[in-house]
């Protein structure tokens, strides 16, 4: 059984100007095979065909290293055709070598995805070709002639359903035009109706008028009255509250005539205090001026002392320089010392090498000490 799993034009880029920039590509499958073909779409008896077997897959697969199998392949490749048609892919075709090559876009270089091997087609598959288009023409020429019929029944079918809706809507017209015109009528009495309500409403709006008037009269009279009377009432009210306030201020004069002889007897008592003070002020002022001049004899004293602490210093430092002369010169007799030592043996040794090259008289002492001449 052959099916066709894929019908559509695509752009194809070849430099042979003889190759169009689009032709129509058809993908037959078959129980063991599939086939493709590249159809020029000037002349649809110009065309490209290629086959693939599971056989030739394999084949394919070795070269080009081709990773899914062969109905994973065949689904791939209806994928790449439609990439080509939305211009993901880009096909390339060449005239001498009839191949054709699926190449994808990039920045750095193109890559190539997949490549067919085309063939130009013998009497077979011109016949091949011609049964499927025929095949296909028969097919469309039925399905046409189906969805003809079904037009024509539709179209009989809306053509009753119209008239069916025009006399529908002819009644509908009709029943609305009574209801318009009853509509007019009623609306007339309402009208009238309305004007005389309108009337009614004006005269009573008159009335209301004149009523709010003669209250607004009546209120102001109204108000006259409520302010005499607190006009009244205030003056009876502010009569008690002088006399609340004038007991208030009797009992306040009591209280600051109170407060006034309490004032004169502190004053009177700090008088006194203050004359037993500046007594007291007196004597602190004695004591003040002798404390005082205590302190300047103490910093007399102290200024003494401070002189003599100098001087005790000074004296102290300069002991502390005579000590270091006496310990330098204590240094300087105790290398002489030890120099006349040095002296002392090497004579005391030399002597007791040669006992008899020396005559000593009993009153002469055998060593002598005298400093041994320096080396030069």
């Amino acid at each position: 059984m052959r099916e066709s799993i894929f019908t559509g034009k695509i752009p194809i880029s070849c430099p042979n100007e003889e190759i169009p920039w689009q032709m129509k590509c058809d993908i037959v499958r078959s129980d063991d095979e599939i086939e493709i073909r590249l159809i020029d779409t000037r002349d649809i008896f110009t065309f490209y065909f290629s086959t693939i077997s599971p056989g030739d897959f394999y084949v394919m697969k070795r070269e080009q290293d081709i990773i899914v199998d062969y109905e994973r392949f065949v689904s791939i490749l209806v994928k790449m055709f439609h990439s080509l048609h939305s211009g993901k892919l880009r096909g390339l075709f060449s005239k001498e070598t009839n191949k054709f090559l699926f190449v994808e876009k990039d920045d750095f270089r193109n890559i190539i995805r997949l490549e067919l091997k085309f063939s130009k087609p013998d009497e077979t598959h011109y016949k091949m070709y011609l049964g499927d288009m025929i095949g296909r023409m028969e097919s469309d020429n039925v399905r046409l002639i189906k969805e003809n019929g079904m037009l024509r029944d539709k179209c009989k079918n809306g053509e009753k359903e119209v008239r069916d809706r025009i006399r529908y809507l002819e009644e509908e017209v009709s029943a609305s035009q009574k209801k318009i015109d009853k509509l007019y009528k009623e609306n007339e009495m309402l009208s009238e109706n309305n004007n005389s309500r309108k009337e009614e409403v004006d005269r009573l709006s008159n009335r209301v008028y004149d009523l709010e008037k003669e209250n607004g009269r009546l209120q102001y009279d109204l108000d006259k009255l409520k302010l005499q009377d607190v006009k009244n009432s205030g003056l009876v009210e502010r009569a008690q509250e002088i006399e609340d306030e004038n007991k208030t201020l009797k009992e306040e004069l009591n209280t600051a005539n109170g407060i006034i002889r309490k004032y004169n007897d502190d004053m009177a008592q700090m008088k006194s205090t203050i004359n037993g003070n500046e007594e007291a002020s007196k004597d602190l002022r004695l004591n003040n001026k002798k404390y005082k001049a205590e302190i300047e004899d103490l910093k007399k004293k102290m200024k003494g002392m401070e002189e003599k602490m100098k001087k005790m210093k000074e004296e102290l430092k300069a002991k502390e320089s005579r000590l270091k002369d006496l310990e330098t010169e204590n240094i300087g007799l105790v290398k002489k010392l030890e120099n006349a030592q040095s002296v002392y043996s090497h004579f005391y040794n030399k002597n007791i090498e040669n006992p008899t090259s020396l005559n000593y008289s009993d009153n002469e002492s055998i060593f002598s000490i005298a400093p041994e001449s320096s080396p030069h």
